[in-house]
């Protein structure tokens, strides 16, 4: 009877040893992919980001020399008179200094290509222009970016504006408002025309006329 019992009990232990072995191995396979599935995966995103499309070059406009000069053209204006007398006349001297490589076109300058330059005063003030704008002779060249010949000048112009001052003025007004409206270009860009805002320091005096 004992031999009997402890016959089963071996039997028993045996198979338990066997179920125990086959879980074993049922579950060791599924973690053994895994690793190589991962590696699998991290490996096409790898490649994937290497092939990919490069990022798109900037559009911004470079300078001559590859930097970036959004403001290539630097401005000024000035009046060599102390004082205005009420109802007289002045010229405001207005200069351009433009950076190397760049250049902008003559007040001068024909419809059907770039921007020409434009010497103004502002509206709405007690001044008015009081003849002929006139300004450095431009240079005729042949501009690729717009396949015509053009008038342009380089590294600085110069210009005279005429300016009468109104009858009734007072000596509260402290400043002549002038408008310099451009475009600037290398041989190979343009920026779009823009115009700048200048302010002529000036001291009126009451007119001796009766």
């Amino acid at each position: 009877m004992s031999k009997r019992i402890s016959k089963m009990m071996l039997a028993l232990v045996v198979a338990g040893s066997a179920a125990l072995i086959a879980g074993t191995f049922a579950c060791g396979s599924p973690d053994s992919e895994s690793p190589a599935a991962g590696s699998l995966a991290s490996g096409s995103a790898s490649e994937s980001s290497a092939s990919g499309a490069p990022a798109p070059a900037s559009r911004a406009a470079p300078g001559p020399g590859g930097a970036m000069s959004q403001d290539p053209v630097h401005w000024t204006a000035a009046i060599n008179e102390e004082s205005l007398v009420a109802g007289g006349k002045v010229t405001v001297d207005v200069k351009a200094t433009i950076d190397p490589g760049w250049y902008i076109y003559s007040i001068t300058q024909g419809e059907g290509g770039p921007v020409p330059s434009r010497i103004s005063l502002a509206a709405e003030q007690p001044f008015t222009q009081a003849g002929d704008v006139k300004g450095t002779k431009p240079t005729v060249k042949f501009d690729q970016n717009f396949s015509m010949e053009v008038e342009m000048h380089e590294g600085s112009v110069a210009y005279e504006l005429p300016v009468q001052a109104a009858a009734d003025i007072g000596p509260d007004v402290k400043e002549i408002q002038v408008r310099a409206r451009y475009q600037a270009c290398t041989n190979r860009v343009c920026l779009p025309a823009q115009t700048e805002r200048l302010s002529v320091p000036v001291t009126i005096t009451p007119s001796t006329e009766g």
